[in-house]
């Protein structure tokens, strides 16, 4: 209860102290939660990224708060993040045997964690920009932290959540909840099955009834996800598995597959084999719904990335002991001086270990350096937007009528929907009819300025907040009504 206030804590003061804006995805989440309630705003899912579940269980009511929603979105996203990295550690902990070596191969592995994936697709690029990526890893760790300590329902139920973030989760839902409906004791209870069966059944209709309701397509995420061909090239399986092994830093891998080996062979410890063969499942299931068509991106092996990080910990924490063990067996009997040259020894390896692994580190720091430049740079370009937007006369300026529309920048594009208060399918990335065109610098946060059709020639500027510059775009040969100011 303590790491966990604490966690919430320092999520809360992370909104003064760091960079907080969300990213493309989460104002769209943001955006859809506030639909959840206002009357005014159809609950449209067209137009934008991915539906998510979860996220929207959260928006909408933060909607509530009115314009501290996408605050308290990346509040609640970065305390996911925050307990993720706890879990790690004190999973690692565990499963490392404890003492002071245990806390040693934590504290790598939740570092591990924060050096997890590449530019964008990177752990730290999560937390800043309130994405639920930071939030999937400290799920997949309590799930599994729930499993090895028999606390069942807790496991089944952070799973349940999970699932409502990534579907390769129902695999492995499905098969664990067959488990405990037929040898688990507990769950002979009636409402405990009650809630297997409601946890199983929120993964459909959490996916598919919000897109079917608005859009009469309940399959709209996985179209969006075939539609997104993740710039994997030609050779496919090449390029998922390339992404799979570099999701996660290398040496972390190569210590996993040590524990792995160290675990089964000397120690015979069923728990590491289990965790070993979960990563590699994982692996399986998204190199498989790649090759079927889906993007594959680096971000979707996170779950299987922290599991790997958590073993990478434990490899460190073995191949001391197995040091200092050697140490034990090669000291002179009689002596009494192998116990404190084996600890020595033991913490020598590790610190060593540790050590080794800085340099391949280093890309990775520098890109998170990169995340919070962007991530400041960000917070200035969307607050001009605010400004822009309340220049050019606000929702009613810029959409004076239901058939006015309005472009931006691609990146920026759901968050100016927030700002002008509007389902996504009124602001686009591109300009083809007459309408209002934000256009703003090219940059991480903000993408590439929208395409304009050529034929919109006759340009009026409305205004210029900043690096913003607004003008109405409109065809000579069509009467530019309800296009705004």
């Amino acid at each position: 209860m303590i790491a966990v206030l604490a966690c919430t804590v320092l999520g809360v003061l992370s909104a003064a102290v760091l960079p907080t804006v969300p990213s493309y995805d989460p104002w769209s989440w943001i955006g859809w939660g506030r639909a959840m309630f206002d009357p005014h705003i159809s609950f449209n899912l067209g137009g934008g990224p991915s539906w998510k579940p979860l996220p929207v269980v959260f928006t909408a009511i933060f909607s509530l708060f009115g314009g501290a929603a996408p605050t308290l979105w990346v509040i609640t996203a970065r305390i996911g993040g925050l307990l993720g990295l706890w879990g790690v550690w004190r999973l690692t902990h565990r499963l490392s045997g404890g003492g002071w070596l245990g806390h040693f191969a934590g504290a790598l592995a939740a570092f591990a964690i924060v050096l997890t994936g590449r530019f964008d697709q990177a752990w730290y690029y999560y937390f800043l920009h309130g994405t639920s990526e930071s939030m999937l890893i400290g799920l997949t760790v309590w799930a599994v932290d729930g499993v090895l300590e028999g606390r069942h329902l807790r496991a089944f139920l952070l799973g349940a959540a999970a699932g409502l973030l990534r579907p390769e989760f129902w695999p492995f839902l499905g098969i664990y909840a067959i488990w405990l409906w037929f040898r688990v004791p507990m769950f002979r209870n009636a409402w405990l099955r009650a809630l297997l069966l409601a946890g199983l059944v929120a993964q459909p209709f959490g996916w598919f009834v919000p897109p079917w309701i608005s859009l009469g397509h309940p399959f709209l995420a996985a179209t969006h996800a075939h539609l997104y061909n993740g710039h994997l090239g030609s050779d496919v399986l090449r390029s998922i598995v390339v992404r799979a092994i570099r999701d996660q830093q290398a040496p972390a891998l190569i210590l996993a597959i040590i524990a792995v080996i160290i675990g089964w062979v000397r120690d015979r410890d069923r728990r590491i084999l289990a965790l070993g063969a979960g990563a590699a499942a994982w692996w399986v299931v998204v190199i498989a719904e790649t090759l079927d068509g889906y993007p594959g991106l680096e971000r979707f092996f996170l779950p299987a990335a922290t599991v790997i990080c958590v073993l990478g910990g434990v490899g460190v924490a073995q191949l001391a002991k197995l040091a200092g063990a050697l140490v034990r067996r090669l000291a002179p009997a009689g002596r009494g001086a192998g116990g404190p040259v084996a600890g020595v020894a033991s913490g020598v390896v590790a610190v060593v270990i540790g050590l080794a692994c800085i340099p391949p580190a280093n890309a990775q720091l520098v890109i998170m350096r990169g995340d919070q430049r962007n991530a400041t740079q960000g917070v200035w370009l969307l607050n001009e937007l605010t400004r822009a937007v309340t220049a050019a006369g606000g929702h009613n300026g810029v959409l004076p009528c239901l058939s006015s529309f309005a472009a931006v920048n691609h990146s920026a594009q759901t968050a100016l929907a927030w700002k002008l208060n509007v389902a996504l399918d009124r602001i686009g990335t591109s300009m083809r009819a007459p309408g209002v065109d934000f256009i703003g610098p090219h940059s991480a946060q903000t993408g590439g300025p929208a395409v304009v059709d050529p034929r919109l020639t006759r340009s009026r500027l409305i205004t210029v907040v900043g690096p913003w510059k607004v003008v109405a775009l409109t065809d000579p040969r069509l009467a530019p009504t309800c296009v705004g100011r």
